[in-house]
């Protein structure tokens, strides 16, 4: 809450009120012009209140609550957009890392493992629950991370051992966080 003041006496007067009410309050000066601001919503309605300006109680905390719920919708929405782009960068990079492992590893991979595989190159963009249910018989998430896991893994100990690439070397730096 902003309130302009006709000079700084009245200014500093609204502060050492609002300060008896205790309820924080600056005055400044701002381009020559006196004002006096509170920053804590509750303290705004209940100096507003104790002032008699009941109308603008009502008309502040209906703007407040409305101000709220607007930015909660905002961080949730940016929320789900964050953890989307992570979910797709992660699926990309897991799907690239799959797609190296079998070419490291040949013929020499389990069918289950390939299975799991096969599934995440085919479908790069997938959760691992929804991986989970492409896969027949359906499986948990928990049960294709780690057939994933396991053939990482195993790509990566024959790569070592052969003194080659691994499966995290065909990425992009921007893949790897």
């Amino acid at each position: 809450l902003e309130i302009t003041c006709p000079g700084p006496e009245a200014a500093l007067a609204l502060v050492g009120a609002a300060r008896r009410l205790s309820i924080t309050a600056k005055a400044r000066e701002v381009r020559g012009v006196d004002r006096v601001v509170i920053r804590d919503g509750d303290a705004i309605g209940v100096l507003l209140t104790r002032l008699g300006a009941h109308e603008s109680v009502l008309a502040w905390e209906e703007r407040r609550m409305r101000r709220e719920v607007r930015a909660t919708a905002n961080r949730l929405a940016n929320f789900d957009d964050a953890n989307l782009r992570r979910s797709a960068r992660a699926a990309v990079a897991a799907s690239a890392r799959v797609q190296r492992a079998m070419e490291i590893l040949g013929a020499d991979i389990p069918d289950h493992l390939r299975e799991a595989g096969q599934l995440r190159i085919t479908h790069g963009q997938a959760s691992l629950e929804e991986l989970g249910s492409l896969s027949n018989p359906p499986m948990t998430k928990d049960a294709i991370a780690g057939r994933i896991r396991r053939l990482l893994a195993m790509a990566d100990k024959r790569a070592h051992d052969l003194g080659i690439p691994d499966t995290e070397a065909g990425l992009s730096p921007d893949l790897l966080n």
